[in-house]
């Protein structure tokens, strides 16, 4: 079949006996081969090399640049005196999906007893029956031939509109594991690695679960594109400049925008890349990040504005050599008061330097326990050359080759345990998101302890959340290992719960006598507005809800 035939073809097909429309892929075709063991593909594909490979038993998919046509090897290239290759087009979905048209198409019997009018269209159009389900018998897989005169797609539109069957649907495939549309998501082994599976974050099952929507990730740093086209639709309407003391913060350097991507890039957009939590907003507070005077008193008062503006965590990426007590007194006033009284959650870039002289944990990372504390992986899952460690590391992130946004809608590269640190910070939006209530303390342990360990490191410290090495700490941070393991039911009982304050789990119980874990006492809600998200929410007779307070219950 004609590539130039390929092209013209209708773009839709039907879904429950609607048109879905798709998009030609005007740079992209696949190439598909019969897998028959006579090693057709190396002949075929000999002066070129393809975008990717599609795998399947049958058949060898190729997708190949449409430039690269030319270049084929096909001219008389038959078996038997019948052709050997067929192209099939790749296209979008208008949601911005690359799909690639298979040989193959799938269709639903109306009554087991069609199987022979399915046989006949099968000698009508020249496609083969492969098979049906064993365990959705009615529906058969079917492949057209490198000499049917159509492509998987028109006919199944065929088959369709012939009204003789219950669906028929042609085999688009995707990259599935991506998760995302996003066109630079591939590039991301720190969130999907494929050349080694077990160091990256877990954060494609991860998201299954939540994405960590509506939770505050503030950014302290050099300052976050607000407008950036990746990240703006996260940004808060919060924003807060160090230098100034005035709002929107400023972009000084690139440094803020990059870690802003990592932990919370727009996924699905079909623009660049993903954040970890992608649904999370994010706060922007922004520091020169130099030598400037007052530097450090700066930067701890943008922690304490962060956690008295809502922060529910705080991102830093830098480090200082010189100690300084207001900073840790801003972060220890974050975890006391912040959230309401249940801690921020602080991640500190653990600090980059020579190799030589890495064996400590840099100022202020090292300075409170209760932060975290990130060092940083390359894509094998070894430590990153330049990453600090010793005693108050707690865990590891990538840090190499990162890629993520920068000012004026572009995306680049960076090394660090700045990078690092921000992946962490996205993975406790994922558990806030689950649970909102856990207090900071809960959180650490939820991450420290459902850490990945790297193999061929010797974890042999005891220590409260598990075995901890003092290159990896716990080891690297397992985006799905921890939202799996954090409870999704909050118990609410002998407290007063004030201002305006959102509570989200999987459900919720509220009232003196929902557990027995508290001593008794009546629940007062208000005054403000409190907003309960959760699959189910119990109220008992024992909660006050006086005059003031408004409460919304969203499903």
């Amino acid at each position: 079949m004609c590539p130039v035939g390929v092209i013209a073809q209708t773009n839709f097909y039907y879904y429950k006996g609607n048109k879905i429309p798709l998009a030609i892929d005007n740079d992209k075709i696949c190439v598909n081969i019969p897998n028959n063991g006579k090693g057709i593909s190396n002949i075929v594909l000999k002066d070129i090399s393809a975008l990717s490979k599609i795998k399947d038993s049958e058949f060898d998919i190729f997708i190949i640049k449409q430039s690269d046509l030319p270049r084929l090897s096909v001219s008389n290239l038959e078996i038997d005196g019948h052709k050997t290759i067929s192209f099939s087009p790749c296209f979008k979905t208008m949601a911005g999906a690359e799909v690639y048209s298979t040989p193959y198409l799938n269709v639903r019997l109306k009554k087991e007893q069609d199987i022979d009018l399915l046989a006949s269209y099968a000698d009508k159009y020249g496609f083969k029956i492969i098979k049906n389900d064993s365990l959705l018998p009615l529906w058969y897989i079917l492949a057209v031939s490198p000499e049917t005169d159509a492509t998987a797609l028109e006919v199944a539109n065929a088959l369709w509109e012939s009204g003789e069957f219950a669906a028929a649907v042609p085999d688009l495939a995707s990259d599935n594991n991506l998760c995302s549309n996003d066109p630079m998501f591939d590039q991301q082994w720190g969130l999907h690695n494929s050349d080694y599976a077990d160091a990256d974050i877990s954060i494609l099952p991860a998201w299954e679960y939540a994405t960590g929507k509506g939770v505050k990730i503030a950014i302290l740093d050099s300052g976050v594109d607000l407008n950036h086209q990746d990240l703006a639709s996260n940004i808060s309407d919060l924003s807060y400049d160090t230098e100034t003391n005035t709002s929107p913060s400023r972009v000084y350097r690139d440094h803020g925008t990059h870690c802003a991507g990592i932990a919370a890039a727009v996924k699905d957009n079909g623009i660049q890349i993903a954040g970890v939590a992608p649904e999370a907003r994010i706060v922007s507070i922004s520091n020169a990040m130099g030598a400037m005077t007052n530097d450090l008193l700066k930067r701890a008062n943008g922690i304490v504005w962060a956690y008295q503006h809502g922060a529910d965590i705080i991102s830093n990426s830098w480090s200082s050599p010189n100690p300084h007590e207001a900073v840790g007194e801003a972060i220890q006033d974050a975890f006391r008061y912040g959230r309401h009284g249940k801690g921020c959650i602080i991640t500190f870039a653990a600090g980059n330097g020579p190799d030589t002289c890495c064996n400590f944990v840099k100022y202020p990372a090292n300075c409170n326990d209760t932060i975290l504390a990130v060092g940083a992986i390359q894509r094998d899952g070894m430590r990153a050359d330049f990453s600090h460690y010793g005693s108050e590391l707690d865990l590891v992130a990538p840090g190499v080759e990162v890629l993520s946004t920068v000012p004026n809608d572009q995306v680049i590269y960076k090394n660090g345990t700045s990078m690092a640190c921000p992946h962490v910070a996205g993975v406790a939006a994922l558990i806030l998101e689950r649970n909102s209530e856990l207090t900071v303390n809960d959180v650490n342990s939820i991450i420290q302890s459902t850490a990945k360990k790297i193999q061929g490191v010797n974890f042999n410290v005891l220590k409260p959340d598990g075995f901890w090495n003092e290159k990896y700490g716990y080891g690297l941070v397992d985006a799905y290992n921890a939202v799996i393991n954090t409870p999704s039911t909050v118990y609410i009982q002998n407290e007063a719960i004030t201002g305006n304050r959102t509570i989200s789990a999987e459900r919720i119980y509220v009232g003196r006598d929902v557990t027995e874990d508290k001593p008794h006492g009546n629940v007062t809600l208000g005054q403000g507005q409190i907003t309960m998200q959760a699959k189910s929410v119990t109220i008992k007779n024992s909660t006050m809800v006086p005059l003031g307070t408004t409460l919304k219950i969203v499903n």
